[in-house]
């Protein structure tokens, strides 16, 4: 008998022995499940944050591109404004030059025939001719020089001004 009851003593101590492992195999499998749903959890937060961080990223350069790209336009805006000065101040330059021209041309005429003979004059009405169609071919030809020094001219504009000139100064040779 007391075989019996030691017999059953470890039956029951094996018995008891054997559920702990099951028991401890479930809590263990149940740890790392519950470790791997924290981890996927932590991993979907973070991969939010990262997503979060990118799209940011992502906007300030944008912001950046298009602030450069206002800058760019904005000084391409005052160099025009810049060059259009340039041209009037230009323009208003020649037209003074034309009338001081205009106003040599027209005194010199004038005390040329006060001082000269009728012989004089014919002579002086021949050169004073002459040398107006020279002044005027000479002012064109500062224009045409003028015009081939702008810098933004394409090569068919530039070759245009160069034909332009060729024709005129060999049709007004004379």
């Amino acid at each position: 008998m007391k075989k019996f009851i030691v017999f059953c003593i470890a039956l029951l101590m094996i018995g008891v022995g054997t559920t702990q492992t099951v028991n401890t195999a479930d809590a263990a499998f149940s740890k790392d499940e519950i470790v791997r749903k924290r981890f996927a959890l932590k991993k979907e937060r973070l991969s939010e944050i990262v997503t979060k961080k990118i799209a940011h990223v992502e906007n300030s350069i944008k912001i950046k591109l298009k602030e450069q790209e206002a800058k760019k336009i904005q000084k391409q805006k005052e160099e025009t404004d810049k060059k259009a000065e340039e041209d009037k101040k230009k323009a208003i330059q020649e037209e003074e030059k034309e009338r001081t021209i205009t106003q040599n041309q027209t005194i010199e005429p004038t005390q040329g025939e006060d001082t000269a003979t009728a012989s004089n004059q014919e002579e002086a009405e021949a050169v004073s001719g002459a040398s107006a169609i020279g002044r005027e071919r000479g002012q064109k030809n500062r224009e045409w020089g003028e015009q081939l020094q702008d810098p933004n001219l394409t090569r068919e504009e530039r070759q245009g001004i160069i034909q332009e000139k060729k024709n005129y100064n060999r049709n007004n040779h004379r």
